[in-house]
């Protein structure tokens, strides 16, 4: 089985966030299934573009990558060639792998898709949530008649990757070709130092960590973030809380006048790497998650990876965290937030054992393999 995936940013860009460590360890789970992968994207990395030693190279830890310069307009990811490099992959594969919407990378792809006529796996990504349509809505409304209502409508499958995506996306394309394939979690063989984030990162060496690991995106609702943590520290005042991650088209200039009144209390570390991230998992003692939508919501499935409790709002798609006890499921509003993160923080017996039942939970149903596997699948039955 030959695949190839298309996305609009691949490794190592990952100041994107989730979506390319997740594509990525798909990527890496069909290669080890012994699936023969390959990825074509563009060269972007946020405002900058990837270093000409990554794009010549030619491949990410071992998988084949084309990267496609980006050109005018930027912003929709296009690419001038990779409409051809698509085509050329795709005359000797069996499936077609498109991860994402609402970009020119995916509409390139999608047409040479149809030129040769090879099916191909759609994967919105969350992009077709509700919150997700009503950011932009406008541009959305404007290119949808024109582009991703033909991409939508030719796919052989829609692939989600949380219970309510999938739900979502049989609302709205009652055809029967959803599938719920969530995303897989490395699981780490056992904790770090839990002091390695803060000599890194310059925290307090005892106060309590509460951690927001993602993007800086109004999505992401950080505002709802700063009043809760203001409830926080009435309860317990030396909390610290750590914001990780990359500032997205300059929101941090926005959103961080509400959290002035907290002074030396929170630490903006701005994106980190792997080690960095892992690094603060291990030290946290909770982790925060309250956006408007998320496909999958990586950063809590990765603190429950490493034993560390989450506190995440119901639009996100955890219910399994109340389910099994690893943190709290929450109402989106500040209170609700500082009540889960204070219920955390003052019990430390009962919040090594959400830790414990969420390594469990993470270990038993989020394998990259499963998720390769169920996807070889779709790819075979839609090949033959």
């Amino acid at each position: 089985m030959r695949v190839v995936h298309v996305c609009a940013y691949f490794a190592p860009a990952f100041v994107y966030g989730g979506p390319p460590r997740s594509i990525l360890g798909l990527c890496r789970a069909q290669r080890d299934a012994g699936a023969d992968v390959r990825v074509v994207t563009t060269t972007a990395n946020g405002d900058t573009e990837l270093d000409a030693a990554t794009v010549e190279g030619g491949a990410y830890d071992g998988i084949p990558v084309r990267y496609c310069a980006r050109a005018w307009p930027r912003s929709i990811f296009r690419a001038p060639s990779l409409g051809q490099a698509v085509a050329a992959e795709l005359r000797n594969a069996d499936v077609l792998h498109i991860h994402g919407v609402w970009n020119a990378t995916v509409w390139s792809a999608a047409a040479a898709a149809r030129a040769l006529e090879r099916p191909y796996v759609l994967s919105p990504r969350g992009m077709l949530t509700p919150a997700a349509l009503a950011h932009d809505r406008w541009r959305k409304q404007l290119v949808y008649p024109l582009t991703d209502r033909r991409l939508i409508r030719d796919a052989a499958r829609l692939h989600a990757t949380s219970h309510p995506e999938f739900d979502e996306l049989n609302r709205l394309h009652p055809q029967g070709r959803a599938v719920y394939v969530p995303n897989g979690v490395d699981l780490p063989a056992c904790t770090g130092d839990p002091n390695a984030a803060r000599r890194r990162f310059q925290l307090p060496a005892a106060a309590p960590l509460v951690l927001f690991l993602g993007r800086l995106h109004p999505i992401k609702r950080l505002d709802l973030l700063a009043g809760a943590f203001g409830r926080v520290l009435r309860q317990h005042p030396d909390a610290h809380l750590v914001i990780a991650g990359p500032d997205e088209r300059g929101h941090r200039a926005t959103i961080a006048p509400l959290f002035n009144d907290f002074g030396a209390s929170v630490t903006w570390t701005g994106r980190v790497d792997e080690a960095g991230k892992r690094e603060l998992l291990d030290a946290a003692d909770v982790l925060v998650m309250c956006s408007n939508s998320e496909s999958f919501g990586m950063s809590a499935a990765e603190a429950m990876a490493a034993a560390t409790p989450v506190v995440v709002t119901r639009t996100c798609p955890w219910p399994e965290v109340e389910a099994h006890q690893a943190g709290f499921w929450v109402d989106q509003t500040p209170e609700a937030i500082a009540g889960g993160l204070n219920a955390v923080l003052s019990d430390r017996a009962a919040a090594r054992e959400m830790g414990r039942r969420g390594r469990a939970l993470i270990g038993s149903r989020y394998s990259w393999s499963h998720a390769a596997a169920a996807l070889i699948r779709e790819y075979e039955t839609i090949a033959t």
